[in-house]
């Protein structure tokens, strides 16, 4: 979502996220003001103004993609909340951007975030143009999704493209606590198989992981080069009814993508940007408002 600079001192903690998020966990409204309270201590960083961070790394991915990391000044007060994310801004052409962090939130030294460069897309042709040592102004975290450990029991994750962002936070945060003990079903789509991100990072959590974690990526273009086992297409109502648990109260499913791929998996999110309605395939399939949540 591109929002323009004029807007920005108009954006703040989304409280309506907050309420309709409090279907989700009895506590979360409490967990969500404490986080709040410290988001005012984080010193080096703010949820509520742009600050300036120096680009310590450029690490390409693939050939359209980077992760770009971010250097604190000094190391952070507080670890950053899960999930969370941050805005980006160019002023000059007045557009920002929001990014969803991929490294550890318990880092306290620098941020990372996984970049695409999209040909259309202003924003993310001006990152990939900085260089090492470049600033770039930002403004978080922005708590996004209160998770707490073991509040479900299978968590289904459905996203495309860079949508993997908030999902690979929250599959590290899991799997990183030992006490965690929630099971991960993840569907993951994209155009082809080098544009799964973080493909390597993934495959070795789930194979280290093996009971916890299960990931299946579907292609619109499968790699003609090589046995390709996996799904091909879009994500069906059959792939979601195979690999995703069904629509009961201990499950919930996140879903994170490109826009029309959230409006046909879950529906739109409403006008005001609260999670709105259950709509698409998992309407269909039978799950409830409190069973799905929209990055």
């Amino acid at each position: 979502m591109h929002i323009g600079i004029g807007r920005i001192n108009h954006i703040q903690f989304n409280w309506r996220k907050i309420i309709a998020a409090t279907t989700i966990g009895g506590s979360a409204l409490t967990v969500l003001i404490n986080l709040y309270i410290k988001f005012i201590e984080y010193d080096v960083i703010s949820p509520d103004k742009f600050i300036p961070l120096t680009i310590n790394k450029i690490t390409p991915v693939n050939h359209n993609t980077s992760i770009f990391r971010l250097k604190f000044p000094k190391p952070l007060k507080e670890t950053l909340p899960i999930t969370s994310y941050f805005l980006i801004k160019d002023d000059s052409i007045q557009i920002v951007r929001e990014y969803t962090p991929i490294s550890p939130t318990n880092e306290r030294n620098y941020i990372e975030f996984l970049i695409k460069r999209y040909n259309k897309g202003h924003l993310s042709r001006y990152i990939h143009s900085l260089k090492e040592g470049n600033i770039v102004e930002v403004r978080g975290p922005i708590l996004t999704f209160p998770y707490t450990p073991n509040m479900k029991s299978h968590i289904g994750m459905i996203c495309g493209g860079t949508g993997i962002t908030p999902m690979y936070q929250l599959i590290k945060h899991i799997l990183y606590n030992p006490e965690d003990k929630t099971k991960i079903h993840m569907i993951y789509a994209n155009v082809t198989k080098q544009d799964i991100l973080l493909l390597q990072e993934l495959d070795q959590l789930s194979q280290k992981h093996p009971d916890q974690l299960k990931i299946f990526y579907t292609l619109d273009q499968p790699p003609n080069d090589e046995l390709w086992t996996q799904g091909v297409g879009y994500v069906s109502q059959k792939i979601i009814k195979d690999h995703i648990p069904g629509p009961q109260e201990d499950v919930l499913v996140l879903v994170c993508g490109p826009d029309g791929m959230i409006r046909y998996i879950s529906g739109d999110k409403a006008r005001d940007l609260s999670q709105g309605l259950v709509g698409g395939i998992l309407k269909n399939l039978g799950y409830k408002q409190h069973q799905v949540f929209k990055f």
